[in-house]
């Protein structure tokens, strides 16, 4: 049986939260793993924390929770945290893969994302329960602390990004990201929170950084053409993000832009591991055009306006009177009207 969380589970949640699985990489990294804290906070505030689904296998031997992130409004959700682990979860982990999906549909979501490892037993699970690869990542991590001795002077001007440089972001990650990846993802929402590099008028790079109170996540989007000034790139923004000695720095590198790996390994970085992003298609949006009906004029369909022929006949000829205004009409010529039948 699959339902919602609630205060009898507070003791379940707890016990498993050790022994589970993030799938949304970022919320580790930057957040922390808070699985009973994200439960108790959705079932108080509805719209906040993360909604908790319980599986109870009969007799109460085997149980799994999972956890699913949406914000209200967007298109996509995430599977956030499983527990426990699938190879030790009998047939639960899939049930409950599978009621996420639904919930994330109940909320307007169009697609559900989760990021694994290909080489793990959840990876499977999820390819049996719909999901299809999309893309694949590097992640990299720089521990806390000073900039790394290799960093020299300051060469290109990154600088802060603001509102007026959405168009230009805009830009630049339809030329970078395939048409496949946008489909499922949208592009930066928060613009303002990023870096940027302009050349001779062109936005060359942008650095999509979001902030964490266990780390800082940087997500590149560097034009192909920028190759060289990459690295560059990279170490000014060591030097501009605030707080960067006191927490860990990781950097997601898509595939797509594999070119920069070696670029991030050059600055200081260490691999954390390659995952792939998986996505399971909640809704497909149709192109058709909405036929409206025609309008309807008292309850019937107009009829368009027609001409009517009309022949007198001999006795309608004999009655009518004779005109006054005119010589009279020679009989048999045929007469023509105009009706709008209703």
């Amino acid at each position: 049986m699959i339902r919602s969380f609630d205060w009898r589970d507070v003791g379940l949640v707890k016990t498993l939260a050790d022994q589970g699985v993030c799938l949304d990489s970022e919320t580790g990294l930057t957040q922390g793993n808070h699985p009973l804290q994200h439960a108790l906070l959705a079932y108080l505030m509805p719209m906040a924390g993360a909604p908790t689904l319980i599986w109870r296998a009969d007799g109460n031997h085997h149980a799994v929770f999972g956890q699913l992130r949406h914000r209200p409004g967007e298109e996509h959700a995430r599977v956030l945290y499983i527990a426990p682990v699938a190879e030790n979860a009998v047939d639960g982990w899939q049930r409950v893969i599978e009621r996420l999906a639904v919930e994330a549909g109940e909320r307007r979501a169009q697609n559900l994302i989760a990021e694994v490892n290909e080489k793990s037993p959840e990876f499977e699970s999820l390819r049996q329960a719909g999901f299809a690869i999309y893309a694949r990542q590097t992640l990299w991590q720089l521990p806390a602390g000073p900039p790394p001795e290799a960093l020299g002077a300051p060469g290109v001007p990154l600088r802060p990004a603001t509102r007026a440089d959405a168009i230009g972001v805009s830009t630049l990650y339809c030329n970078v990201v395939p048409r496949l990846v946008q489909q499922v993802e949208p592009g930066p929402q928060h613009i303002d929170r990023g870096y940027v590099l302009q050349d001779s008028g062109e936005l060359m790079a942008y650095l999509d950084v979001r902030r964490g109170p266990q780390g800082i996540w940087v997500e590149p989007f560097l034009h192909p053409e920028a190759d060289d000034l990459s690295e560059a790139v990279l170490q000014a923004c060591l030097r501009l993000l605030p707080g960067r000695k006191e927490k860990p720095l990781y950097v997601c590198v898509r595939r797509y832009q594999n070119w920069l790996q070696e670029v991030v390994k050059r600055v200081g970085f260490a691999p954390l591991g390659t995952q792939a992003v998986m996505v399971k298609r909640l809704a497909v949006r149709l192109a058709e055009p909405v036929l409206k009906p025609l309008p309807v004029v008292e309850g019937q369909v107009p009829t368009p306006i027609t001409s009517v022929r009309c022949r007198s006949t001999a006795s309608q000829r004999r009655a009518a009177p004779p005109s006054h205004h005119g010589p009279a009409r020679r009989s048999g010529w045929p007469t023509h009207a105009k009706a709008n039948h209703r």
